[in-house]
């Protein structure tokens, strides 16, 4: 993985995909609402939907968010870095076109050493997708990227294939945790967390 180019594609407003600790994915500098609707468009995925974003570390999350409650705290503490995607109100720092128009923005710091350098030399959080055509299947093989959509990307990394599980997708509210989306911690979470579901 060739890290300073993705990061200089990033910064010019350009598309990458990459392995991911849950699948291969389209990836793109999060405060650039350029790049963003370039997502979307490449995916051809509906507007309303909203896109979810990783960041580096606990201090990133902080920046581009408001407040985090004390179960969500205790929630980031024994799950992330890690598969885990949280809701969580955003600040003015995330664009309404990355959340389409929700407070609450999708976050998560991965369990992947590369992206996590890649954001931190970016210093912004990333959109993360998956790499495919809305509504079709989660690619965890290059190879199996639709062609079309890589026509509007500028960089692409070959790797091993990945798991398709995706990460479980979160909302604590009142001290209680919905699950929005099954996913890979989703029976831990459950156990460690059984008195706030």
């Amino acid at each position: 993985m060739n890290i300073s180019k993705i990061i200089s594609i990033l910064k010019k407003g350009e598309l990458a995909i990459i392995p991911t600790d849950t699948t291969y994915g389209i990836i793109c500098d999060a405060t650039n609402d350029d790049a963003v609707r370039k997502v979307f468009l490449a995916k051809k995925r509906d507007f309303s939907k909203p896109l979810i974003i990783l960041a580096s570390d606990i201090e990133m999350v902080k920046k581009y968010t408001k407040k985090i409650n004390d179960l969500e705290k205790e929630i980031i503490t024994k799950f992330w870095p890690g598969a885990l995607t949280m809701l969580l109100p955003k600040n003015s720092l995330i664009s309404d076109l990355v959340t389409s128009s929700s407070p609450l923005v999708g976050i998560r710091i991965p369990n992947d050493k590369h992206l996590q350098e890649i954001i931190k030399t970016l210093d912004a959080p990333i959109v993360a997708t998956s790499a495919n055509i809305s509504g079709e299947e989660v690619i965890t093989v290059v190879t199996n990227i639709d062609k079309e959509l890589l026509k509007n990307v500028s960089y692409v990394c070959y790797g091993d294939k990945i798991s398709s599980i995706p990460s479980t997708l979160i909302k604590v509210n009142e001290n209680k945790i919905s699950f929005l989306r099954e996913g890979l911690l989703t029976p831990k979470i459950k156990d460690e967390f059984k008195n706030n579901i």
